[in-house]
Formats: C-alpha cells, structure tokens, sequence
C-alpha cells in the first residue's frame, strides 16, 4: 500500500439491517470529510441483484456477493488516495450471512489477502425491538423479510462476533451520539 492510501483511514461498518449502519456511516464519513461507500457496488445492483437474491441458491448468491467485495475493494482502494472511506458492510457480511444459512465455506483465509483490509470494524448493535421498528418503518427488502421468516439474524449475529469487532450500540435515538462515539474510537 503507497504512503496516500495509508494516511486515508478504511473504516467499516458491519451488523444487522435496521441497526443503522447507513445513517452513522454517512455521518462519521461527513466528520471525517470522506466517502461513504456502500456495498455490494453499484456494478452489482438493482434488478440483477434483486434477481439473484430471489432466485439463486445460497451458494451461488455467497459467490455473487463474494465478487462485489472484490470489486468493491478495487473501488474502494482507489477512492482512499484522495480521502478517508467509510464502507456499509464489507467481507465479513458476505461470509458471516452466508455461514449463517449453512453455506460450506470452504474458501482458505489466505484467498482474502488481496482484498483491501479496513483500518477499524466496528459491528454496529441495538436493541431487537428498535432494530425492527426501524426496519418496518423504511420498508422491508427482499432479504429483510427472508432474515425475518427464515429467522436467521441471531446466527448471522453470533457469526459476527466470533470475529472479536469493535460493538457499538446504537440504540439511541440520536445516531449522532453513536458517530461521536465511533469518531471518538478512531482516536480524530
């Protein structure tokens, strides 16, 4: 990595929909006078994505994920040598959603290392009741109604903190505290 992107911090913001990933990392990305970035990349958006949400088997959706962080990585990788990146779910996503359903992911760690590594993760939590009532009021997606009826999203929160993150709550109603607190984390 050159001495730019180093001095260009890669943060990234990982949990459950309605947790408010969205909302703290625009507002840390604004603090920090970066991008906010999110995933999957827009390359892979739209109906092509809603497609393979509703159609592919979990494994084929796990490599259709799994190739939008690659690109997103790319991406990403060139946006950190003018300015700082804050990025709505990365790597981890991918292969913790997928673990969670029963995905065999037989992939060795050493296949990531081309993959641009995030300076800070942080795994954004709150409480179960708020989570949901964000997410009805936003409207439910395709993949929030499958978490909801499949009720995957405590395996899917266990797979997350087997990786050790930084948690932090955002169960307040004001996500700027929760900014000010990841702010506060990054040492700005």
């Amino acid at each position: 990595m050159d001495k730019r992107k180093r001095n260009n911090v890669f943060i990234v913001l990982e949990g459950l929909s309605g947790s408010g990933k969205t909302t703290i990392g625009k507002i840390v990305a604004k603090r920090i006078k970066g991008e906010f970035y999110r995933t999957p990349p827009s390359l892979f958006a739209g109906s092509f994505r809603n497609r393979i949400d509703k159609c592919a088997s979990d494994s084929a959706r796990f490599l259709f994920y799994l190739v939008g962080v690659i690109q997103a990585s790319d991406e990403i990788s060139h946006i950190l040598a003018d300015r700082p990146v804050v990025c709505d779910r990365y790597l981890l996503t991918t292969l913790c959603y997928h673990r969670a359903l029963g995905v065999q992911i037989n992939i060795s760690d050493s296949a990531f290392r081309p993959l641009l590594r995030p300076n800070f993760t942080f795994l954004i939590v709150c409480k179960k009741a708020i989570r949901l009532k964000r997410l009805y009021s936003r409207g439910l997606s395709f993949n929030d109604k499958q978490e909801r009826q499949i009720k995957i999203e405590q395996r899917f929160l266990m797979q997350y903190r087997k990786y050790n993150l930084i948690e932090v709550d955002n169960s307040s109603d004001d996500p700027e505290v929760t900014a000010k607190r990841i702010i506060v984390l990054l040492g700005e």
